[in-house]
């Protein structure tokens, strides 16, 4: 059910999957005076292969769990889109599939086996690093790394070679509270996110080669083939019904349809999950750091620091599928605010494809690109204290004030712009980002040598305290029309604007040690864990159900003249829990050392 919950085979899990590695590491460090050079390197040859039959059998997106919430809702078995896999080349036109697979029985080989792929490539890197002593109270650290990555030429190509320089100073201020500054910053080169493209092969990729006018993505075709249905709710709901007995919706009799199948009855096409542009470019961070370290006490440490990271060529997907506006409609915020959202129906009611069009030789539902156009950001202060253990009590906690910003860099279909047209719209707070989180962590050490009631005890808590999270409100089906409705916000509202919940808990452990022998210890152990038992929501319903919020546009699809809850969503679900944290958990043990 979009945005709410998944039930069946985890298609983001391959049903099969082997790396094989060669990988050579060395490194060099000479020291003379007061400097240290170091030099190093690492070559790494990996080979993955895998089996993933993404969409097999198929799978069903429902808009809601009610009907009373939606019409393609689970209840009345009427899912608004319906993905499926075909397996056998080179035309995949095979009209059925065993229906065993429905028994939990596992995957037979012959699907496994056509929907594997294997693909090959290199990365390594050298550095050279040196770190002077340049005073008692003052060290310098600076280095290079050279970094490079291959990919068979049909797949990518090569990334340039990429130059990441970095450095850091400590300079040791001294004094009554042995004050440290420390600072640094850099560029790092991460690698090509592997298991996106090795999708491609196995069954992501598509069988009919690049989209038409996409010149830059690469030439590797996948082994089987993905299609996608959709329709009003009655006839989606005979081809779930289809689908249940083995039968493809271009396979299953319906004799009022064009063509005499269910599939003459909707927008029935091509599936691309994912094609790699060849020009993928490997993501790197800017990160900048400037901190202090002082000793309040002789046993205690507190740091506070401040750190910047700027994520650059992120990598994530979009549709180019996705046809140009047909149209605008105004629609609102959640503040009320109205703007303009553009649409793209062929005609009223009937979602749009850029592959409809003439000269398109596959009609496609979605043909996901996957590139490198994604952006982000993170900024934050952290404050860390520490004291040592001494006169039988330690304790320490860590703060951390952030922020983190990006537009999506995820390859998720929630993730997915909305607007292909307009990536800079998806700009938000980041459903990672995390404004303050708090942990407090004690330990108690009873005497060992006082009386026999007191010896040898020993408690500690941890207390964790964390500011809320940020969810994206979905409308829960195709509100713009271009077949894709797992990504539809509400009217104009940006992404991750629905606040979650703060997040509380305390974690207690008391242990005592006893001396059963003279090489025997017994430690006895009570841990409770959200001793308070908090409930902590971990995500909630975010499906709003309209395509605008309803309590400024009370005529936009989805909204009901009866039904209002909360933000006038006609979903009584929206904005419940989805997913709590563990509630108290409590676990007694032994243990014995000897």
């Amino acid at each position: 059910m979009l945005n709410t919950f998944t039930a069946g085979v985890n298609r983001g899990n391959p049903d099969f999957y082997q790396e094989s590695r060669v990988e050579m590491v060395d490194n060099v460090t000479w020291q003379r005076g007061q400097h240290t050079f170091s030099f190093g390197g690492d070559f790494s040859h990996v080979n993955t292969q895998e089996s993933f039959p993404l969409f097999y059998p198929f799978e069903a997106d429902f808009g809601c769990l009610f009907t009373a919430q939606c019409p393609f809702s689970l209840q009345a078995g009427a899912p608004q889109v319906i993905f499926f896999e075909r397996f056998k080349a080179p035309n995949f036109t095979e009209p059925t599939f065993n229906p065993a697979v429905f028994q939990g029985q596992r995957i037979s080989n012959a699907v496994r086996n056509q929907a594997e792929g294997q693909i090959g490539h290199t990365y390594g890197g050298v550095y050279i690093q040196h770190a002077w002593h340049v005073a008692n109270n003052f060290s310098l650290n600076y280095g290079l790394r050279y970094q490079f990555e291959t990919f068979p030429s049909n797949i990518l190509n090569s990334p340039a070679a990429q130059f990441d320089p970095r450095a850091g100073f400590s300079y040791h201020l001294g004094g009554k509270y042995n004050v440290v500054i420390r600072g640094g910053g850099g560029l790092f080169h991460g690698t090509i996110p592997m298991p996106l493209l090795a999708c491609q092969a196995p069954s992501c990729g598509g069988t009919a080669g690049k989209y038409p006018g996409r010149p830059n993505e690469n030439d590797l075709n996948a082994s089987t083939r993905l299609f996608a249905f959709a329709s009003a709710p009655n006839i989606t709901s005979i081809a779930l019904n289809s689908l249940l007995g083995g039968t493809y919706p271009d396979a299953a009799p319906l004799g009022f349809c064009p063509g005499g199948t269910v599939s003459g009855c909707g927008f029935f096409g091509d599936s691309v999950i994912a094609r790699f542009a060849k020009d993928h470019k490997p993501p790197y961070g800017i990160q900048t750091s400037l901190g202090i370290a002082l000793q309040p006490t002789s046993d205690s440490v507190l740091n506070i620091s401040f750190l910047r990271s700027k994520g650059v060529h992120l990598g994530s997907f979009f549709n180019v599928n996705q046809p140009d506006p047909t149209g605008q409609v105004m629609v609102h915020n959640s503040q009320g605010q109205t703007g303009a959202k553009n649409t793209f129906f062929a005609a009223p009611g009937i979602p749009g494809s850029r592959s409809a069009g003439p000269g398109f030789p596959t009609l496609y539902a979605v043909f996901f690109e996957a590139d490198s156009k994604w952006n982000s950001s993170w900024n934050g202060l952290l404050v860390d204290f520490n004291k040592r253990m001494s006169h039988h009590f330690s304790t320490g906690f860590s703060y951390t004030w952030s922020k983190g910003i990006d537009d999506g860099p995820n390859p998720s279909f929630v993730l997915i712009p909305q607007d292909s047209a307009n990536i800079k719209a998806e700009r938000a707070v980041s459903s990672d980002s995390v404004g303050q989180r708090f942990v407090l962590n004690t330990t108690i050490d009873g005497p060992s040598r006082m009386n026999a009631i007191v010896n040898n005890f020993h408690l500690s808590t941890i207390v964790s305290l964390q500011s809320p999270s940020y969810f994206t409100k979905f409308a829960g089906f195709d509100a713009n029309g271009d077949i894709f409705g797992n990504n539809d916000r509400v009217g104009i509202e940006p992404r991750n604007t629905f606040k979650g919940d703060s997040y509380q808990s305390v974690d207690l452990r008391l242990a005592r040690t006893f001396k059963a022998t003279e090489r025997l210890n017994v430690e006895a152990l009570a841990e409770a864990f959200n001793l308070l038992n908090t409930v902590n929501v971990r995500f909630f319903n975010t499906v709003y159900g309209a395509a605008d919020f309803c309590n400024f546009n009370s005529t936009a699809q989805g909204c009901s003249a009866t039904q209002r809850f909360q933000e006038g969503s006609p979903n009584p679900s929206y904005g419940t829990p989805r997913a709590v944290f563990n509630p108290r958990q409590v676990q007694l043990a032994l243990r014995l050392s000897f």
